[in-house]
This record gives C-alpha cells, sequence and structure tokens, in this order.
C-alpha cells in the first residue's frame, strides 16, 4: 500500500477516515482505497483545475480551502462555490459531463486526494454503502446549486449577504467565516462596494463581528433569521 500522508502511514486509520464519503466504510475498503489514490498538495492561490480540462477523476480535499469559479468575457469574476476540509470536488462530472466547466483555485495552502472516475464507479457497482452515501453526495451539491440559484435570484442585495452568510454558517458548523469581502461579493455577483457597506450595517447592529480583513462571527443568528424571512 503507498500513501504519503500522515494518517494513512499510521497504519489504524486512513485520510479516508476523516472524509465523510468515506468514513464509514470497512477498513479494508478504505485501504483499497488509499493504495490506488493520488496525494499532492498546492500552494495558495494556484489554479489546480482549469475550464475545460477532462474531467477524468475526483479530488477530496484533506486539507485547506478552495475557490470553484468562472470569468465571463470581460474577465469578471464569479465565484460558484467555496470548499473547505472535507469537501469533494467534480463528483458532478459523474453526470455525463465529460469537462469540467469551472475553474479551481486555491485560497489557502491545501491537500488533496485525487481518484480516478473508474475507481468510484467501481465502488458505487461493488458496496451499496458506498452506493447509497455517493448518491446522497450528488443530492446534497444539487440542493447547493439550486440553493445558490435561488440567491442570486433575489433583489435585495442585503438579503443576497445574508442569506450567503446563513449558508456558510450551516456548512462550518457555527465557526467563523474566514472569506474577504471580495469572495463574498463574487459569490453574490455583488459589488466589493455594496457588500462592505452591509456588512458594516450588520457589524453597527451587532448581529456580526468582524475581524481583520477574513474572520467574520454572527453574534446573532435570530436576527439574520428575521432578515432571511422578510418579504
Amino acid at each position: 500500500m503507498s500513501c504519503s500522508c500522515n494518517s494513512c502511514s499510521n497504519k489504524i486509520a486512513f485520510c479516508t477516515s476523516s472524509i465523510n464519503l468515506f468514513k464509514d466504510l470497512p477498513m479494508e475498503v478504505q485501504a483499497h482505497i488509499v493504495s490506488n489514490v493520488t496525494h499532492f498538495e498546492a500552494n495558495a492561490n494556484q489554479i489546480i483545475i482549469r475550464e475545460g480540462q477532462k474531467a477524468e477523476h475526483m479530488l477530496i480535499i484533506r486539507e485547506g480551502k478552495v475557490k470553484l469559479n468562472k470569468f465571463d468575457s470581460e474577465g469578471k469574476e464569479y465565484i460558484l462555490d467555496i470548499l473547505i476540509s472535507g469537501d469533494t470536488i467534480g463528483e458532478d462530472s459523474f453526470m455525463q459531463k465529460e469537462l469540467f466547466d469551472y475553474n479551481v483555485e486555491t485560497l489557502s495552502h491545501s491537500k488533496f486526494c485525487q481518484i480516478s472516475k473508474k475507481q468510484i464507479l467501481d465502488l458505487v457497482y461493488e458496496n451499496s454503502q458506498f452506493a447509497v452515501s455517493f448518491v446522497e453526495l450528488l443530492c446534497k451539491k444539487l440542493t447547493t446549486s439550486n440553493d445558490k440559484i435561488n440567491l442570486l435570484m433575489s433583489s435585495s442585495a442585503y438579503k443576497r449577504i445574508v442569506t450567503f452568510i446563513l449558508e456558510r454558517d450551516q456548512r462550518l458548523n457555527g465557526k467563523p467565516i474566514s472569506l474577504t469581502v471580495d469572495d463574498i461579493a463574487a459569490s453574490t455577483n455583488l459589488r466589493r462596494e455594496t457588500v462592505s457597506r452591509k456588512l458594516r450595517d450588520l457589524q453597527k447592529d451587532n448581529v456580526i463581528k468582524r475581524t481583520g480583513q477574513k474572520k467574520l462571527e454572527i453574534i446573532n443568528r435570530k436576527k439574520l433569521f428575521d432578515i432571511f424571512y422578510e418579504n
């Protein structure tokens, strides 16, 4: 078995043990998985997948944070999602998609597991437990995409930002949100100045607390939900 990550060299637990998609699989199945994956690392601000690249594998983020983005003809960036440790990239390619239709760029030093599409499909066919988990993952990603569309359809900039913050809060289980104003602006399709102004309003009303350029903490979730449910 060949695996370069510290968890797997332990021989008691594998890197897959911390990944939702694999953690409930028998250890012998996890051992087989890690013996056939490629591990690699990337520094911050590095593009590891480019739009139009052939989708032949799925990536699992072991550590770090990345963004999925696209650029329009004028070079404006649109952030489709921001992913963290334990998240996966490329599972949508199993839906008859041959090419990645987005870029993947690291936001911090990150570590990845790369698994071929063939190996994933073999697991789906051979292990019913994994097949159920994989279908659940696809459904979750579809729901996230629909939520993103609904967010961008809102005419209220204030509500877009609040919705985005609540969505990130849910995915991080209440942990501080580490995103720049530019990240939030590109994720909500709003001007940077608009986002900055609305965040100041939320902080002034003691709904959120911002520390530095990136850290955002929610102080009053009830107020955020009140804004979210306003007509």
